[in-house]
């Protein structure tokens, strides 16, 4: 009996021994991917980094995986590099597809002219400068005048962010060159800048315009809510990261 006791310790200690080498064993590697994610992350160009930033509120929803691994109250720090950069970034392929769908589906995009076409239009209906830029003498489409009424509450944070979604994914999905892209975003870039000097406020004035244009029903519009949370609290989140100087 005693020699079977001490053999189920041995074996206990054992187990106890084995676990914590496997627990360190996946903090080594989830560290290494983290400092590996940052090192990607400090080699993007600020105006890319913001403008793809402003588009982070509708890019969460693609890449949800980033939210599931960790609740607000467990935080392991991980840099989302598609909240930072587009156009090539380690999870493309895996997403261009949807990207194309949700294009196509929300704003009748499905090629680079009706890319162009679209963006024109929103630049137009916000007073964006559209000078020396791809969009320069296009043909603005037809958009809602009463939805989009640029005197609704919030609107000026939804155009940043949903011009910002348009021009990353299209971008990521080959409708235009990366470039032209940036070029636009940087028009983007200061149009939020004229408007905002903090994440908070942008994210405040986000919230507001998304339920006065209503772009989603309650159930996704409660959805967005926790992914703007999110954004705001965790450590790896560009929100907390970028600055607006």
């Amino acid at each position: 009996m005693i020699k079977f006791i001490k053999e189920l310790i041995s074996s206990f200690k054992e187990g106890i021994a084995e676990g914590k080498e496997e627990l360190a064993q996946e903090k080594a590697k989830k560290e290494t991917a983290i400092s590996a994610d940052r090192e990607i992350i400090d080699e993007i160009q600020d105006r890319e980094k913001f403008g793809t930033a402003l588009a982070a509120p509708f890019r969460i929803v693609v890449f949800g995986d980033w939210f599931t691994l960790f609740n607000l109250d467990d935080d392991e720090e991980t840099y989302p590099v598609h909240l930072y950069q587009f156009g090539e970034y380690p999870k493309l392929e895996k997403h261009k597809n949807e990207f194309i769908i949700l294009l196509r589906r929300d704003f009748n995009i499905f090629d680079r002219a009706s890319c162009i076409e679209v963006v024109a239009s929103y630049f137009s209906l916000a007073g964006i400068d559209e000078r020396n830029t791809i969009i320069d003498n296009a043909t603005p489409g037809k958009i809602d005048m009463e939805m989009w009424h640029p005197e609704k509450e919030g609107i000026n944070a939804l155009f940043c962010a949903v011009l910002s979604h348009i021009i990353t994914a299209s971008t990521d999905v080959g409708y235009l060159g990366k470039e032209e892209a940036l070029d636009l975003l940087e028009r983007v870039n200061s149009y939020a800048k004229k408007h905002y000097s903090d994440w908070l406020a942008f994210s405040d004035d986000f919230l507001a315009g998304e339920s006065n244009v209503r772009l989603n029903n309650s159930a996704g519009r409660s959805v967005l809510k926790k992914y703007i949370g999110y954004l705001k609290e965790k450590k790896g989140s560009p929100w907390n990261n970028i600055s607006w100087k």
